[in-house]
């Protein structure tokens, strides 16, 4: 699509390298000697982060709402217009298929956004079990909107210059509707836009244009998540994962009724645990740890760093996420990076930890 080709020459530009997704959409991955920039950004400013590689499916129809509540964890039917949260889809044995964000943006309208490179799998999953539900299944990527989120402490007040109400998750820009919904990674603000194709260039250079604002890649994303201990999939859990591994407590709804996984979830919810777990580190600064660095307690290998991420608080330590073993995590004990080494590395639970 030529407009993908125009925003990823604003990339280009700073040097900027581009992983390409489905329809050839691309998703900036790092730029070239700016990363304290973009952290700096994060923190103090505010970074546009371009996920055009996002896949948008809208579900529209009197059925759309419970169709979608048997196929998520979540509770989708307890949002109101205008709300977003987190969730998955989760195979019959309860395993992790898909992470998902779904907002509400109509009575009877629920979209959801794909993890890059996802919606694809995503589509097709959900046309298939789609049989006699009075819905339809739109992509809206094609012809309508496409998603760029605003991340740090100036991300509302840019959108309020640019015309958005903070009462009104829907505005127009340019002539055209655009969709604007707040949900924060950890601490720190971010406002998930999607907004109009025939604007969105529109939008971007305007963004722009503000004082402390610019482009922010996922390597510059990824060290403010870890900071505020936020798990990625793919990185930090995978297919082989139970959310209850993942430490995704904030992702599922044990009252809702029926949906697919639900039935091991509740088993494990109420009459056991997993035998593994996501735990956020405290490494101290001038530890060796890497993502990949195996875990020992005790002498023994109790599981490994998923992700890693240097000190951008100036807090003394470098934070981390693990998975480990789920009675290690449960224990108040130091880890180690070798298995005779004096262990020295704190963990404790995420804060989406299912309690």
């Amino acid at each position: 699509m030529d407009i993908f080709k125009k925003i990823d020459v604003l990339h280009l530009k700073l040097g900027g390298n581009i992983q390409e997704f489905e329809a050839g959409a691309g998703l900036p991955t790092n730029y070239s000697d700016r990363l304290s920039e973009e952290i700096n950004l994060l923190l103090n400013g505010c970074g546009l982060f371009d996920l055009k590689a996002c896949w948008l499916i809208a579900l529209r129809g009197p059925d759309a709402g419970t169709f979608l509540q048997g196929m998520v964890t979540s509770d989708v039917l307890q949002l109101e217009v205008g709300q977003i949260h987190s969730s998955l889809i989760c195979g019959n044995k309860g395993k992790i298929q898909h992470h998902l964000l779904i907002l509400r943006s109509h009575s009877n309208q629920w979209i959801v956004i794909c993890d890059p490179g996802e919606g694809r799998s995503v589509g097709t999953l959900l046309d298939n079990f789609h049989v006699r539900e009075d819905l339809k299944l739109r992509l809206l990527n094609n012809e309508e909107m496409l998603r760029m989120d605003l991340i740090g402490p100036f991300a509302e007040n840019i959108l309020e210059k640019m015309g958005h109400d903070p009462d009104n998750f829907q505005w127009v820009f340019e002539g055209t509707k655009v969709l604007s919904y707040r949900h924060d990674l950890g601490r720190s603000p971010r406002f998930i836009n999607l907004v109009n194709i025939g604007a969105i260039q529109k939008f971007v250079e305007k963004v722009l244009k503000f004082q402390n604002v610019d482009l922010i890649s996922l390597e510059a994303f990824d060290l403010i998540r870890i900071a505020e201990g936020v798990p990625r999939a793919g990185v930090d859990y995978s297919t082989e994962n139970f959310p209850q591994e993942a430490a995704l407590g904030n992702h599922i709804s044990y009252n809702k009724g029926c949906y697919i996984g639900q039935e091991p979830h509740a088993r494990m919810y109420h009459r056991g645990h997993p035998n593994w777990l996501s735990v956020w580190l405290k490494i101290p600064a001038k530890s060796p740890a890497t993502a990949g660095s195996p875990l020992f307690q005790g002498g023994k290998e109790i599981g490994e760093i998923t992700s890693f991420g240097e000190s951008i608080k100036d807090e003394g330590f470098h934070r981390g996420i693990a998975m480990i073993r789920h009675e290690i995590a449960k224990e108040n004990k130091l880890l180690a990076l070798e298995p005779d080494q004096q262990p020295f590395i704190e963990h404790e639970p995420l804060p989406s930890n299912i309690s």
